[in-house]
């Protein structure tokens, strides 16, 4: 039945593919000037870490179009910090996720006209489905640059090759070199807003702990989105009990995470003595308290790439997926986990099934306490 429905989903994709090139007649052509362009629209719809690793290229692209009005078009989750980020984007515009997951064919044409009327020169996609080239094309935007897998760039006018699979970053800011910027990726840009400043002094009041650099901020969870769902990237919950508690002389732990991680950040609160602070920071709060923990602790996931930003020492569990691809950018970074022959495994969006998950469950936390102090004991905080 699986093998049948993918198929159904590969004859679909194609027919949708074969109609969008004869309606679009798409052509390659150079881009203007960067001094001739006055508006700019980004498109980068999910999800936080994503977002987060795309950022070095905003920075470079508000560069380059120092005189443009640039545009970020986001989903829903990444809004409250993109708003926050001043010195990116000029404005922020804001789309459930679903119009482009779920395919709402309705709300799509509604946001293209939206973006039609704005009169936008230049188009910049940050995603490599067919289908964000063909939205930017349908809205009129003249020159609009964007990857191209296996031909899904069809619809971009400069089309960037997606060949040798480097750190998402780097892969991010090939899109800059392709707009005329030269140089190479800096760090992850985050600004926050002035509330969260207020949010940390009232969690640090509740909490004096917090009010010191020496606590571990600690994600099981992760790996949920608007536009997968994906567990398989966790560690153990009872592994990082047990690791939180053989921790404990390194310095109190605090567990965070948001929607879709409060089962499993509850049941490791509750086993290891922990403070439980799910869904009780802003993006914005915990970027700030991962500016001043001793260190985060946690999976592949938005948490790991914030606190990357941050500059926060970085334990990250990889398994199925690649650190090469998505591990933390430019901070202080310890990779852990197991490489068996199938790992990893993940590939455009999907897991292959798996009734083991050896590239995490066969690390321990005996394995992870140890790896972590000597980690610590060596990490100096800039």
């Amino acid at each position: 039945m699986a093998v049948q429905k993918n198929i159904f989903k590969r004859t679909l994709r194609a027919a949708a593919v074969a109609g969008a090139r004869i309606l679009l007649r798409p052509r390659v052509a150079p881009l203007p000037a960067s001094t001739v362009v006055k508006k700019v629209l980004l498109i980068k719809v999910w999800a936080l870490g994503e977002y987060l690793m795309a950022t070095p290229a905003f920075a470079a692209l508000r560069r380059l179009y120092a005189d443009a009005e640039i545009t970020l078009l986001t989903g829903v989750a990444v809004a409250p910090l993109a708003a926050a980020a001043s010195s990116l984007f000029d404005s922020v515009w804001t789309a459930p996720e679903e119009v482009f997951v779920r395919r709402r064919l309705g709300a799509s044409r509604r946001l293209a006209r939206r973006v039609a009327a704005e009169r936008f020169d230049v188009a910049v996609v940050f995603h490599h489905a067919w289908e964000f080239a063909v939205f930017a094309a349908y809205a009129g935007v003249p020159h609009r640059v964007g990857f191209d897998r296996a031909g899904d760039g069809f619809a971009h006018t400069v089309r960037v090759p997606y060949g040798e699979r480097a750190h998402q970053v780097e892969e991010y800011f090939d899109l800059v070199r392709a707009c005329g910027a030269a140089g190479e990726p800096g760090p992850m840009v985050v600004e926050t807003p002035p509330r969260a400043g207020d949010e940390v002094a009232a969690l640090a009041a509740a909490y004096p702990a917090l009010a010191d650099d020496g606590f571990l901020v600690v994600a099981p969870g992760g790996g949920v989105n608007p536009k997968t769902r994906m567990e398989d990237k966790r560690w153990p919950a009872d592994y990082y009990a047990r690791l939180i508690a053989s921790l404990a002389a390194v310095g109190p732990a605090f567990v965070v995470g948001g929607p879709g991680d409060e089962e499993v950040n509850r049941t490791v609160a509750a086993a290891s003595g922990a403070v439980d602070l799910t869904g009780r920071t802003s993006l914005g709060t915990l970027y700030l308290l991962l500016r001043r923990a001793r260190a985060f602790i946690g999976n592949d996931s938005a948490p790991m790439h914030l606190a990357a930003a941050a500059g926060c020492p970085t334990v990250a569990f990889f398994g199925p997926t690649n650190p090469r691809l998505n591990g933390p950018w430019r901070t202080p970074a310890l990779v852990l986990g197991t490489a068996p022959s199938c790992a990893p495994c993940y590939a455009d969006g999907y897991f292959p099934p798996c009734s083991h998950r050896r590239c995490l469950t066969s690390y321990t936390p005996d394995q992870a306490a140890a790896a972590v102090r000597e980690f610590l004991d060596s990490v100096t905080r800039g």
